[in-house]
């Protein structure tokens, strides 16, 4: 079986977020059934681990979402609108407010509809990986036709160990702690990779303001997100994990968060392709932004006495 649910319904940390759940939809399930009661103030409470009692990491990019209220309500409206297929109003719903991916939809859908749809982000897509339950999609998917199909498989998983899909979801971060105590687990590198890869896939979504196909002219990412990761682990280990413009070894953790490694675009106004990346220290892409490459460079000489 993939769980041990009693095991794992043992576990003080897994009981808290399962004792919880009752409170935390009923608060919050009315509210995004009918969008247009929502308030900000509820919305910021929804991303916040201390009244949802489940998610961390919202709060970073969500806040944004609630700087036009008027579309995220309507955007909310769409995605819990039932009269239509979950594929085209999760598309539809991505593309209508900035700062509300998948990690943020599919939590508002469970709470809405708490029987029908599971939680697809940075926790359940890897730990589902790791056991064998990811599906394959179709070419040329959208993110909303993959989440109908990763759904089913959720709510499959659901069915067959007998609990609900907001149990299903604590259980995956039991997995991830269990590979970690165990030391079967991403390490921090490996977790800044794909976290890299998930920011060009968020922000080639996000050009001109709207969800893209891969034709889009302007960032567009022209590898799937796991040819990118594989790709960026190539990079990073043909400069020894150093920051391919300044040479500063990155910092994959730790108290300095301007060493951390971020994905830059050799040509700022080329796209996201092999040939055109490279991985930098964060606080190097600030500098650079659409500066162009070999101009960069020659400044930075000139700053560290080299020219």
């Amino acid at each position: 079986m993939l769980f041990n649910v009693d095991k794992a319904l043992s576990l003080p940390d897994i009981r808290h977020i399962v004792v919880k759940s009752g409170e935390v939809l009923d608060r919050f399930g009315p509210k995004f059934r009918d969008p247009q009661s929502l308030t900000k103030q509820d919305y910021l409470d929804f991303l916040s681990f201390k009244h949802n009692h489940h998610w961390t990491g919202l709060e970073r990019l969500g806040r944004r979402a609630t700087d036009d209220m008027e579309s995220l309500r309507e955007a909310i409206t769409v995605l819990v609108d039932e009269t239509k297929p979950i594929a085209d109003r999760f598309d539809s719903a991505l593309s209508m407010v900035s700062g509300a991916g998948p990690a943020t939809l599919t939590p508002i859908l469970l709470l809405a509809y708490p029987d029908r749809y599971g939680v697809w982000n940075g926790t359940s897509e890897p730990e589902m990986r790791e056991r064998g339950v990811w599906p394959a999609f179709p070419h040329g998917a959208s993110e909303g036709g993959q989440y109908e199909i990763i759904n089913s498989v959720l709510l499959q998983l659901a069915r067959d160990l007998k609990v609900d899909l907001w149990t299903l979801d604590a259980f995956w971060w039991m997995s991830k702690l269990e590979r970690q105590n165990t030391g079967h687990y991403l390490g921090s590198r490996d977790i800044a990779i794909w976290n890299m890869a998930e920011q060009a896939n968020q922000t080639a979504k996000q050009s001109y303001g709207q969800t893209v196909e891969r034709t889009i002219k302007n960032k567009d990412l022209r590898l799937s997100k796991e040819a990118l990761i594989a790709h960026l682990k190539e990079l990073l280990e043909e400069t020894g994990d150093r920051c391919a413009i300044s040479g500063i070894v990155l910092q994959f953790d730790g108290p300095d968060s301007q060493l951390r490694p971020s994905l830059d675009r050799i040509d700022s106004s080329g796209h996201y392709e092999l040939g055109n990346l490279q991985v930098v220290a964060r606080f190097i892409n600030f500098w650079k932004r659409d500066t162009e490459d070999p101009e960069f460079r020659r400044l930075l000489a000139i700053v560290r006495g080299e020219s």
